[in-house]
Formats: structure tokens, C-alpha cells, sequence
């Protein structure tokens, strides 16, 4: 949505100055957006991994024994 109000901007008539502060932040847009496509990555490969897939599992596990338990 950002990317798509950015874009509107870019075609209203704009100052040199107007449109230098839109390409700032364009670019800050453009890194917020990697940066975020990068810990997303980063979060599905530790939620993909067996240590953590085997944890939850674990956890599950420990949790319902101890409510059957009771």
C-alpha cells in the first residue's frame, strides 16, 4: 500500500525538493521492506528447523502431562 501511495505521489507535479524527499524516502521504504523480508526469512527457517519444530513438540507434550495429571 505504501509502495502504491508512493507511486500516486510521483505523479503530482513536485518541487526538485518535493520530489528529492519522496526518492529519500522511497529508499528508506525500499530498506524498511529487505529488512523486513529478511526477518521473516530468518523466522520461518528457525520455525523450519527440527531443534524447534522438536521443542514445540516437547513443550505440547510436557504441558498435556501435566494437565492429564491433575
Amino acid at each position: 500500500m505504501k509502495k502504491e501511495v508512493l507511486q500516486e505521489l510521483k505523479e503530482l507535479n513536485l518541487t526538485d525538493s518535493q520530489r528529492e524527499k519522496l526518492t529519500k524516502l522511497e529508499k528508506a521504504l525500499d530498506t524498511e521492506k529487505k529488512d523486513h523480508d529478511k526477518q521473516k526469512k530468518k523466522r520461518n527457517r528457525k520455525m523450519d528447523s527440527p531443534s524447534f519444530l522438536h521443542g514445540t513438540v516437547e513443550h505440547f507434550l510436557q504441558k498435556n502431562r501435566k494437565t492429564n495429571k491433575k
